[in-house]
């Protein structure tokens, strides 16, 4: 695979972890939150601010790192931009103001904690929470579009069809897959953070806390093991992708297959037994930090290596489904998409290794920026 892609993978993974745990505290800290207000529970209102403070620095990283994912893909790829901005210009609409709007609620909830109304308080975390569903909403209708081009119309020149794209037979199990797994994840994040308190200072708020995002969390892993496997099954309508992560298993479907991803599945396959295996322990034993870090890390890999597989397992092409569906489009836009959905199509500039290095020298320092912000702001502000 050429240097670009990596580049653009390493960013990707770190912003969609770090959106995965953000998606979960958008949801859990309102819900803390409306509970320290019914019950006039000071000790439980100091833990959901200190848990939203821990989310906007997340927040913060996630946005840092799609920045930069897309300055890759507008430097890497401008053609590409540029055609697939037009055609799924409504679900990268939707996407982009629920990033806005998020942005907004986060200011509101933060500034109106101790100033607002209840009702005005608990209405800008609504909004969070609504906003934290509707932005993954949009990116995946536009990772369906790139399996399989659902909805695709040619009028003069291509869009996205909105309706045809929500039939897209990878987008529901995708989308569900994505919320499941990042409440998951953000469970056993909250259940690690509550064991750590636990740890230097029992408290009942943390002990509540603890078994309750526990049990969220044997809840979201067994319907994950519901929508995995059901995803799997929709990628047979993008046979190039199901080829290249289950041939190796003997799954195949025939036809085309470019890169051998079965090992990269057999990865995540082992970070998913490692996460039962800690969150069993947890649930049939005693508070335990180390194992609950031990479930929460298995997530987040989990979470990544499902990422990389998706993305890697399309390889080298923007849409899964290209060299099936290139029949159907008529020139010149066969030739047009052709080019720009192919990922090897960089631009001439891309490939200079003098600016491959000062790129790789842009994404170091940006790494350690972000760890010194981590440690500034979670570790030594704890």
């Amino acid at each position: 695979m050429i240097p670009q892609v990596y580049f653009i993978a390493l960013v990707f993974g770190i912003h969609i972890v770090a959106v995965n745990l953000g998606i979960a505290l958008s949801t859990i800290i309102p819900l803390l939150k409306r509970k320290a207000d019914l019950t006039r529970n000071e000790r439980l209102d100091g833990i959901a601010k200190g848990i939203f403070r821990i989310y906007a620095a997340i927040y913060g990283i996630a946005g840092v790192m799609g920045t930069a994912f897309t300055v890759f893909l507008l430097s890497f790829y401008p053609e590409f931009i540029g055609i697939a901005g037009n055609i799924t210009l409504l679900p990268f609409g939707i996407a982009i103001l629920s990033i806005l709007v998020h942005f907004l609620a986060i200011v509101l909830y933060y500034y109106g904690w101790d100033s607002f109304p209840r009702w005005a308080h608990l209405s800008s975390g609504i909004l969070l929470a609504i906003t934290a569903y509707t932005i993954p909403l949009g990116f995946r209708l536009v990772f369906a579009f790139l399996n399989t081009p659902a909805g695709l119309k040619i009028d003069g020149k291509p869009y996205i069809d909105a309706f045809e794209a929500l039939a897209n037979p990878t987008f529901a199990p995708l989308y569900l897959k994505s919320i499941f797994g990042a409440i998951t994840f953000g469970s056993l994040f909250i259940s690690a953070l509550s064991a750590y308190r636990i740890a230097r200072e029992r408290s009942e708020e943390s002990s509540q806390i603890y078994s309750t995002s526990l049990r969220i969390a044997v809840i979201g892993t067994f319907v994950m093991l519901i929508l995995g496997p059901w995803y799997s099954m929709s990628l047979i309508s993008t046979p190039m992708k199901f080829n290249n992560i289950f041939r190796s298993f003997g799954w195949g479907l025939g036809g085309v297959e470019t890169v051998d991803m079965s090992w990269l599945f057999l990865i995540k396959i082992i970070l998913i037994a490692v996460q039962i295996y800690a969150i069993l322990r947890l649930m049939f034993g005693n508070v335990n930090f180390k194992l609950s870090a031990l479930a929460t890390t298995s997530a987040a890999f989990t979470i990544l290596t499902g990422e990389y597989l998706n993305m890697f397992s399309q390889y080298p092409y923007f849409l899964a489904n290209l060299p099936i569906v290139a029949d159907k489009i008529p020139e010149p836009w066969r030739t047009v998409l052709g080019r720009a959905l192919y990922l090897e199509n960089v631009s001439p500039l891309a490939n200079d290794p003098t600016l491959l290095s000062i790129t790789a020298l842009g994404i170091a320092i940006l790494l350690a920026a972000i760890g010194y912000f981590i440690y500034e702001t979670l570790i030594k502000g704890e």
